[in-house]
């Protein structure tokens, strides 16, 4: 069976085509690059911290979101 893990769920920053966030353990800055427009209008994605590779869930804000 595999278990279903929960990964810390932290909120990034969307700039033009890139998505930054810090990781939750060792706080280093990091960026997702996309590639695509269909990447970017995600609400949600996986990624890993470049230094300590813990992998996190990052919330982005929607264009039409407001909060």
């Amino acid at each position: 069976m595999i278990k279903n893990s929960l990964k810390p769920e932290i909120t990034g920053t969307r700039s033009g085509y890139v998505i930054r966030f810090t990781c939750p353990d060792c706080s280093t800055e990091n960026a997702i690059v996309n590639k695509s427009p269909r990447d970017h209008y995600k609400e949600t994605r996986d990624a890993a911290c470049k230094l300590c590779k813990k992998r996190s869930r990052i919330i982005t804000p929607g264009m039409h979101n407001t909060v």
